[in-house]
């Protein structure tokens, strides 16, 4: 059947991180269990598997800029029932049917009466209740299985998204809550403004930067929904009862021997595979639109789908080695992060010891250097303890020779009465002139003894003669000491 407009609320696929408004706990999931399917004896339909969900936002616009409101929605949500279900829009892909229809809060996702939503303008969910064949698509099957566990990482991987065919719309400007919202109702502005919508091309917004949505109105036909992993809706996950998992074979046209639909599937696999047929499905679309002949598309699509799956197993396979490169690099820099800073603990060790060394040996060159300095002077010059105190102080605060050099170049001249050498020799002068002050004397008395002498003999000429030399010795001797013990260094003063 043909429709004038059509929206399948298709978005890209991706593996995201679920955002804190779009988190429904399990708990107000578990309200829509009055639509999961009951009369079905499921223990003896083993290959069915009843679930409910939320597949739509009334008075709300999503991400493709599509919505309705709560008129619309209380007239058509019924015409969901018998429905086909099927594998992110691919209508090729089959897996169920729906069951029942309803409504629900959009928090708390408690079933919600006709009465109840009669005159709401606030947002809230179309709720379906549906059954899977479990048997039509095993690795999808295990996909919604996890799903539905909580304590699996694929838990609320799978949601609903609906599908429906219309045949008018009129715009709704400035905001995503309909209520809010300006409705742009005539044909003329519509036709100039559809431009600006996501279905249309645009990136939904105004010229003048205003959000801009599609308000779908007159006649509405439910086509079914699509169970995908990125819902155009702000709606998430799927419930069902829990029951015991039976385990059952089938064997079918695709596959010739016993399989066991309790498969351990890997949850990445499954998802990838729902990417993938998504692909394929857009594919088909774009070959239709272009007017192939079924022959064809049916070619090219085996065509691509081949080289699509091929490239992603490629795909697949370089990420998986990019991946275990980047936990080997990511283990090697960890290795190498902790060699380092043992290597900096010890470093830093090392350094400690080296410092303190240089230390003890600058101090133990500091002292030599002041003991060789101090001898020096000492040696230099005849200091007291006061000297040697000054000294000491003094030559504490030197650093370079060149400073020493400079300070006993002062002493010099501050002590040059106190130098050793000096003193020697003004010692040494002073005993030279000493004994030539003795030897003079001694000169100047020996002739006046020679004098007295001769006078005493004239008179005397009766008595024995003398030794002369002998008495003159004598008196010399005297007259010698004498002299000297008069001239000794302490009883003289030199100016």
């Amino acid at each position: 059947m043909e429709y004038k407009y059509k929206t399948t609320f298709e978005c890209p696929i991706s593996i995201c991180e679920i955002s804190k408004a779009s988190l429904i706990s399990e708990a107000s999931l578990s309200n829509l269990a009055p639509l999961v399917p009951k009369d079905i004896d499921y223990k003896s339909n083993v290959d069915l598997l009843g679930v409910a969900f939320n597949a739509a936002v009334v008075n709300k616009f999503n991400k493709n800029g599509d919505g309705m409101s709560t008129e619309t929605a209380m007239e058509y949500t019924p015409n969901f029932v018998h429905k086909p279900t099927n594998i992110e829009h691919n209508k090729q892909k089959i897996v169920g049917h729906i069951v029942d229809a309803g409504f629900s809060d959009a928090e708390t996702s408690k079933i919600l009466t006709a009465e109840d939503i009669k005159n709401k303008k606030n947002p809230f969910n179309i709720a379906l209740g549906a059954v899977i064949y479990k048997s039509v698509n095993r690795d999808f099957t295990n996909l919604v299985e996890k799903s539905l566990d909580p304590e699996d990482p694929a838990f609320r991987k799978v949601s609903a998204s609906w599908e429906i065919g219309f045949s008018n719309f009129v715009l709704a400007v400035g905001s995503d809550d309909l209520k809010d919202a300006e409705i742009i109702s005539d044909p003329e502005k519509i036709d100039k403004m559809k431009g600006f919508l996501k279905s249309y091309g645009g990136n939904g917004k105004t010229d003048k930067g205003e959000n801009i949505y599609r308000l779908i109105t007159g006649k509405i036909f439910p086509l079914g929904i699509a169970y995908t992993m990125n819902p155009a809706a702000d709606v998430k996950g799927l419930y069902s009862d829990k029951a015991e998992t039976e385990k059952i074979f089938i064997n079918d046209k695709r596959d010739k021997i016993s399989q066991n639909l309790n498969l351990n599937v890997n949850n990445q696999k499954d998802i990838h595979a729902m990417e993938l047929e998504n692909t394929i499905s857009e594919l088909k679309e774009l070959l239709n639109e272009k007017k192939f002949s079924k022959e064809a598309i049916a070619s090219m699509t085996d065509t691509f789908s081949d080289a699509i799956k091929q490239r992603d197993e490629q795909y697949r396979a370089d990420i998986e080695e990019a991946k275990n490169q980047k936990e080997t690099i990511a283990k090697e820099y960890e290795d190498l992060k902790s060699s380092v800073a043992d290597l900096e603990q010890k470093l830093g060790e090392a350094n400690d010891r080296i410092s303190v060394f240089e230390t003890e040996k600058k101090a133990e060159e500091a002292i030599a250097r002041f003991n060789e300095r101090m001898d020096s002077i000492d040696k230099s010059y005849d200091l007291d303890d006061e000297d040697r105190e000054f000294l000491a102080n003094e030559l504490k605060s030197l650093g370079e020779d060149e400073e020493f050099t400079s300070f006993a170049s002062k002493l010099e001249v501050l002590w040059r009465h106190k130098n050793k050498e000096a003193q020697a020799s003004i010692q040494e002068d002073i005993e030279k002139r000493i004994d030539e002050e003795v030897a003079k004397r001694i000169s100047n008395a020996s002739e006046e003894v020679e004098v007295e002498k001769a006078l005493d003999d004239a008179e005397l000429t009766d008595a024995e003669i003398p030794n002369a030399n002998e008495a003159v010795a004598s008196e010399d001797q005297s007259l010698v000491e004498k002299f000297k013990d008069a001239f000794k260094r302490e009883n003289i003063e030199i100016s």
